[in-house]
Parts: C-alpha cells; structure tokens; sequence
C-alpha cells in the first residue's frame, strides 16, 4: 500500500508538472495570437492609408494604370477587413467584434466601388468626380480602423504589463511548491510505512508469544492429572482429550462413549436456568463396566478462536470410597446408638406374639371355635408383619450407600425417616410434628438411603438437644416441614431445644465439629448431611430460631411420576 500511494503521488507530481508546461506554453501562444489580432488591425489601418494616397494620385492625374492600381488597393483593404472581426485573433477583442456590423457596412461600399472602376474611363468629365466621391464615402473607415488599431494597442499593452509581472515571479516559485509539497507526502508516506511494518513486526510476535503461551498452555493441559474435555457445542463432537481425560473412555475423540458422558456431565452441570455450566458430581461407567465417581466443573471457554465448552473431571472414586465407608461408619455408629430403642420396638411384636401363639395353643388344646384360634392367627400375622417393616427399617438403613443417583418420591422418603426414629420419640416423650406441603407424586434426584440418613441424623441431634437442655415447663416437640417455593423443594427441621451455640454455628458443617460428648457422637453426622445434599444440587444451612434451631435443605426439584412416566 506505502509503495502504491508512493508511485500515484509521484505520478500526480509529474502530471501536475506537465500541466503547468502546458499551460505556460498555451498562455505564450494565447499572448502570440493576441499581439497577432493587433498585427491585422495595423495592415488594414496601412491599407487604408494606401488606398486613399492611390485615390489622391488617381484623381489628380487619372489613368488607366491609377485606376487599375486603386482598384487593387481597394481589393487589399476589402480582404483586411474580414480578417478584424472573423479570424480567432480579431474574436479575441471584444471591441474589434463590436465593429463588425460597421466593417460589413464597408465591405459592400468596397465591393460597389471596385465593381464600378472597370467601367470607369479615365478620361471621363465625371471620373475625378465619381472618385471624390468615393473618397469621402471611405473616409469613415479610417476612424473605424484608427480607432480598431489604438484598442488592440491598448491590449497588447495591457497584455505585456501582465506578462513583465509574471515574469517578475519567477515560475520556479510553483515548482519549489509543488516538489516541497510532494516531497513532505513521500516522507509521510515513507515514515507511514515504515510505522506499519513496525507494527506488522509487532502483532506478528504478539502472535508468536500467543502461540507460545497456547503451546505450553496445551503442554500443561495435556500433563494435568484433571481429565479436561473441549466440546463443540454445535453437535457435541470432541475437540481435544488429555491423556487423563482418555483413560475415562478411549484416546480416540470418535469413540461413541463421548457422546455418552458428555450428555451425562451436561445432565449433571445443568443450573436452574438450564444453562450447561457449575460444579458437577456424578458416577459414570466405563466401557469396560467399572463404574467411576467423578468430579468437576463445565463452563465455557475459547479454544482456537471459537466459543467452545469445557469440562474438567477428576476421578473421585478412592475419595468418594472413602466417603461412603465414613457415612456407613456413621450409619452403623447411629443404628448402635438406636439398638436399645430398635430392640424395645421389636420386643413388642414379638410378646403380643408370644402371648397369640399362648391363647392359640390352649384354644386348640379345648377345641374352641376355629374362628377364635383363625382370630389368634391374624392377629400374630400382623404382629409379624410390624416386626418385619422395623427390620426392613434396619436393614434399609444399614444398606451400603451407593454411587448411583435417581429419582424418587420425596415425601416417601422423609416419612420413612421419622418412622424410623419414631419409637425414640416417644419413648423419651418428644413430639414429631410432620408437614409435607407437597405431592405425593413429586420427586427429587439423589440417593434416597442416603437422604433418609440425613434427615434422621437431624432427627436423632434434636432428640439429643432435648436430652442435654431438657426443661419440664412444655412439652418438647419437633416439626419437620417440605414446601415448594419456585421449582425448590424446602425441607425445614425445627425444635425448641435451645439452640446450637453461637462459637460453633459457623463451623456446624465441617468434620469432627460438635458439642456431644464422645460417648454420643463423632462430630461426622452433619459434614455428611452437607456432602449429601451437596451432591444432589442442594444446600443445607443452620440457623438458631426463638427457643431452639432450625435446618433447611433446599434442593431441585426434578418433576413428579405422572411427567416421569410421560
């Protein structure tokens, strides 16, 4: 471009040169053609001075060779004429072309006069007559050329002032301004580009240390422990996989299972605006069939210059082992805490049974009505039956946590959870108020077993508030209350036990922090309860109310049964 701009100026620069030559030589030949005009104007002023001395001679000694010779000065002065006002040179003066209806007038007098003068005889009474005549008939147009040549000699004066002040500034002056000014563009231009490849040079190592950050960028990505997944978000084909990434499905980035947990990662990542971006936790089989834990995030980014989706994953599955063997720890520590109460609530069944199978016994032993032993029957039936749902209680509660999620029915859940403690209650005299505000039909996503855990383990540290701070004065009670608010299903669990003291209730959540006593409690119970609702989406928070604690758990809400099973 420079180089361009370069040559045009250059070009401009030697045409305007060319024009001021042209333009130099046109004015000479304009200044030519004018003192030319004034030239034409004195030839028909001389001729007229001939033509009257030739009508002087030839009417004081006339002949045939005076009137031969004044007719050919009279023909002279006519062919002048025309040449004032018709050629370029007499169009030039604007006071000649003014004449030119006078001029004319005269012609046809000259024409008139020459055509007469061959049938004129010299010695003729009437020539020298006809000739004065004729003579002072022309007399006129002497004053009209008089005064044609004393306007041309006006002009070519006026013309020749303005040549000296031309001449006076030397015509060096636009040149020196024409090449001054040309010069000044060339350097501009010239420093111009000489700017723009500096700063060519600039951007082009600008991109070179981009490169070099983007290579060792991808140098550290590719050493990362942390599996990271690039994404197109048009179609959700893979981009780019580190090695760790790889050992999750396959290094090839074609491999179907892609597909599979990029959906499942997306599912997991999702927000309540439905935007594919946050923290994720979520289990995910391998090709092979070993089901992973795995941890990370999805967000967006930009990957060689085009909007794309990040994932990063971790594998989580020794921690997450970990985890799960410290909630079955702390299942196992609650059911042991619970055994007294567990036994005393089987030992009822199982009297009502004993004395049942009593009666039965001595009915049969007395051939009483069948319908009476029938009735002893039933009634050890259902006796078995309440036995069997406790140990169905305990032996669900005791399950081994798994890593799997789904759906299931909320309220369902957290009934079968105060059903468990339930028996505790009452035997040490507390009150469980339940009220769920929700469908029956309404689900939520996560691990039920584990949630349970949660919301007994709130349960069993109210009961033991109540043990600790216990006052006779009104009867202790514990309500625990779900509600939808807005697409969240909040669960609140309130007593009036107290409270929780204000030096721990911001560390209420992490490890090993609690005011039990050894005997009692681990300080693990609630650090589980947050890693739980952690994992399905949720919160959980703690707050002291009047009289006592509260704790509420939000979580998504996923949809009910009758849209599931659409």
């Amino acid at each position: 471009m420079p180089a361009a701009l370069i040559v045009t100026t250059l070009g401009l620069f030697l045409a305007t040169g060319m024009l001021y030559v042209t333009q130099t030589q046109h004015r000479a030949l304009l200044s030519a053609t004018v003192r030319s005009s004034g030239w034409v104007a004195y030839q028909a002023q001389l001729e007229f001075v001939k033509t009257q001395g030739q009508f002087e001679i030839a009417m004081l000694r006339p002949s045939r060779r005076a009137l031969d010779e004044l007719q050919f000065r009279l023909e002279l002065l006519r062919s002048r004429l025309p040449l004032l006002y018709d050629s370029d040179e007499g169009r030039l003066l604007q006071e000649v072309a003014a004449q030119k209806d006078v001029l004319q007038a005269f012609e046809r007098t000259l024409d008139a006069t020459i055509d007469s003068l061959p049938d004129t005889s010299p010695s003729a009474p009437e020539t020298v007559a006809r000739l004065r005549g004729a003579y002072y008939e022309l007399e006129p147009l002497g004053r009209v050329l008089q005064k044609v040549l004393m306007q041309s000699i006006a002009y070519n004066e006026e013309i020749f002032r303005r040549e000296r002040e031309v001449a006076a500034s030397p015509a060096i002056v636009p040149f020196a301004l024409l090449f001054v000014s040309g010069t000044c563009l060339v350097a501009i231009l010239f420093m111009d580009g000489r700017r723009d490849r500096q700063r060519l040079a600039d951007v082009t190592a600008a991109k070179a240390e981009v490169t070099a950050v983007q290579d060792n960028l991808r140098a550290i990505i590719e050493a990362m422990p942390i599996g990271t997944i690039i994404v197109d978000p048009d179609g959700d084909q893979v981009r780019f996989i580190n090695p760790s990434a790889a050992a999750l499905v396959d290094p090839s980035p074609d491999h179907p299972e892609w597909r599979r947990l990029i959906r499942a990662a997306f599912e997991a990542a999702i927000d309540e605006n439905g935007r594919k971006t946050g923290t994720l936790s979520m289990a995910f089989a391998k090709p092979l069939g070993d089901i992973v834990s795995l941890r990370g995030a999805v967000c967006g980014v930009i990957w060689e210059g085009r909007p794309q989706i990040l994932i990063l994953l971790t594998d989580t599955s020794r921690v997450r082992n970990a985890e799960l063997q410290l909630m079955q720890a702390a299942k196992l520590a609650t059911l042991g805490e619970m055994a007294t109460a567990i036994a005393h609530e089987l030992n009822q069944p199982l009297a009502v049974i004993k004395m049942a199978v009593a009666n039965a016994r001595r009915l049969v032993l007395s051939e009483a009505d069948p319908e009476a032993i029938t009735s002893k029957l039933d009634r050890i039936g259902a006796q078995v039956d309440r036995a069997k749902r406790i140990t169905d209680q305990v032996r669900r509660y005791a399950r081994m946590p798994g890593d799997q999620t789904a759906s299931f029915v909320l309220r369902q859940a957290v009934e079968l959870a105060a059903g468990f403690v339930a028996e505790q209650y009452r035997a040490a005299g507390i009150r469980m108020v339940l009220d769920l505000e929700v469908s029956p039909e309404l689900l939520v996503s996560g691990d039920q077993t584990m949630f349970e855990q949660v919301i007994v383990n709130l349960l069993i540290n109210s009961r033991d508030a109540y043990d600790s701070q216990r006052q006779d004065t009104h009867q202790p009670q514990v309500v625990v209350r779900a509600v939808v608010r807005g697409g969240e299903v909040v669960i609140e669990v309130t007593d009036d036990a107290g409270g929780i003291r204000n030096d721990i209730l911001g560390n209420i959540f992490d490890p090993f922090c609690t005011t039990k006593s050894a005997e009692k409690g681990t300080g693990l119970g609630l650090s589980m309860a947050r890693n739980v609702v952690r994992d399905m989406n949720g919160t959980i928070a703690a707050e002291n109310v009047e009289g006592g604690a509260r704790f509420t758990i939000v979580l998504p809400a996923a949809r009910t049964q009758a849209q599931d099973v659409a």
